[in-house]
């Protein structure tokens, strides 16, 4: 009998352990896989997508075309030399969210420019961000951030929250990559996962 209970107390021993090495096996994948987010998106970080463009505008130039674009969109930045900052620009094969243009989502295909500084890319991101759209060259366009599918994907997820929280009264924005800002009794509270921020948001009441 005390060999037995002896066994049993080894095995719950064992079992209790494994436990804890499978929690902290996929606590090591979770922040494996954040640092590689992060770091993706860091690479990206002088990168824009740019929609709105005809496909075709550009001709056999596409780096040419987005430096007249810019040239005659953006004429207050005069500072930059867009056909310096231009480093690379070329269409999407497919678009982020991983479909073509001509599959079933309908979304058009973005052309990708990586530039030099990205004082240059932030600039450009504050005159042509999706709610302030520009017109040049024949085309209305924005640009958005090349954020890689994973946070593209949390983005979403913490944009859902955004008008529950307003609709409370809240005052809730989204912040670059993802990360949402709630701004409550004058105090700041951020969010990283819509888990999170989903949580506080029924701690609120109706």
């Amino acid at each position: 009998m005390e060999e037995a209970e002896t066994r049993i107390s080894r095995l719950e021993d064992d079992a209790g352990s494994q436990k804890m090495t499978r929690e902290a096996m996929e606590k090591q994948l979770e922040d494996t896989q954040w640092k590689l987010t992060d770091l993706v998106d860091r690479l990206r970080r002088n990168h824009l997508q740019v929609l709105g463009i005809p496909e075709g505008a550009e001709g056999s130039d596409p780096h040419g075309f987005m430096v007249a674009l810019f040239k005659e969109a953006f004429p207050d930045l005069y500072q930059w030399d867009w056909d310096r900052e231009i480093q690379r620009a070329h269409w999407f094969p497919f678009n982020r969210a991983g479909l073509s243009s001509t599959e079933g989502s309908g979304r058009p295909k973005a052309m990708l420019i990586s530039l030099l500084n990205f004082q240059a890319r932030q600039a450009v991101y504050d005159r042509a961000r999706p709610n302030s759209r520009c017109k040049a060259k024949g085309c209305e366009f924005f640009v958005r951030p090349d954020f890689c599918r994973t946070t593209v994907e949390k983005r979403w997820r913490l944009r859902q929250l955004i008008q529950p929280l307003q609709n409370k009264g809240e005052q809730a924005f989204l912040l670059n990559p993802a990360k949402l800002k709630v701004i409550m009794d004058s105090k700041n509270q951020y969010f990283t996962s819509k888990a999170k921020a989903g949580d506080f948001l029924g701690g609120l009441g109706p």
